[in-house]
């Protein structure tokens, strides 16, 4: 994808029809992301950048509508009883409306300083959590795992308090123009912004890497792209959907 396709990407984002899914507002989206660091232009990483992404009302992103889009619609989770489900770094709209349609719903975050959550968030690090095995239906973990220098300790946590027949949403952003880039001599804050494009970021995986890095945890992981299916939504419509099944 070059760099004109990403611009028609943006444009295709700002002429669709959008109705958010969460408030229903009816209107343009509103740019969001930052391309200050060249690498997310160069490597064309999908979920990141500058885009129009963002419901002006209340302020849901593409990513979110994403999540919400495929645990609503496709696995109506509405229909569903005694859902036990955990959700890592929580986005305020998701957060409201996982916690209306299950029975235990826990939320939770390594870095809660600083931090302004809608509802309430406990410290939880993936890495190494408290949880007993086989414990959730559904684990959302929304570009989190980017973060973690320890990523396959993470997912290796994911998969073992994940219930047999779960559900994990793990999305990163991707690049589907070179391997997963990432280095040994990056340590610091502004070294992360110029190789990864955001100062916490560990790396940019590559999609097949990506899927063989899930399938070598032990998931049954399937690629589905949303996004025409429910193209009023706001999706970005590059951005795949990584389905992680136990």
């Amino acid at each position: 994808m070059t760099s004109k396709a990403i611009h028609n990407e943006t444009d295709f984002q700002a002429r669709t029809a959008f109705q958010c899914p969460f408030c229903g507002f009816v209107g343009p989206l509103e740019m969001m992301g930052a391309d200050r660091f060249p690498v997310l232009q160069k490597l064309q990483v999908i979920g990141a950048g500058r885009r129009a992404a963002k419901c002006p009302v209340c302020k849901s992103t593409d990513k979110e509508r994403l999540i919400y889009t495929f645990l609503k619609d496709v696995e109506k989770l509405e229909l569903k009883s005694d859902l036990t489900i955990l959700h890592i770094a929580p986005e305020n709209n998701l957060q409201l409306w996982l916690e209306s349609v299950s029975t235990i719903y826990i939320a939770g975050d390594a870095f809660l300083q600083n931090q302004h959550f809608i509802g309430n968030v406990q410290l939880v690090d993936i890495r190494n959590t408290v949880f007993p095995e086989n414990n959730f239906d559904y684990i959302i973990c929304n570009h989190v795992i980017c973060d973690i220098k320890e990523d396959k300790l993470a997912l290796s946590e994911i998969y073992r308090i994940l219930g047999y027949g779960g559900v994990a949403i793990l999305q990163v952003p991707i690049t589907k123009v070179s391997g997963t880039v990432e280095y040994e001599n990056v340590k610091t804050k502004e070294e992360r912004e110029i190789a990864y494009g955001y100062g916490y970021h560990e790396r940019i995986y590559n999609d097949t890497d990506y899927i063989e890095l899930l399938s070598s945890i032990g998931f049954n992981v399937k690629v589905r792209n949303l996004s025409k299916e429910y193209e009023g939504n706001g999706l970005n419509p590059v951005e795949d959907l990584y389905i992680c099944r136990k």
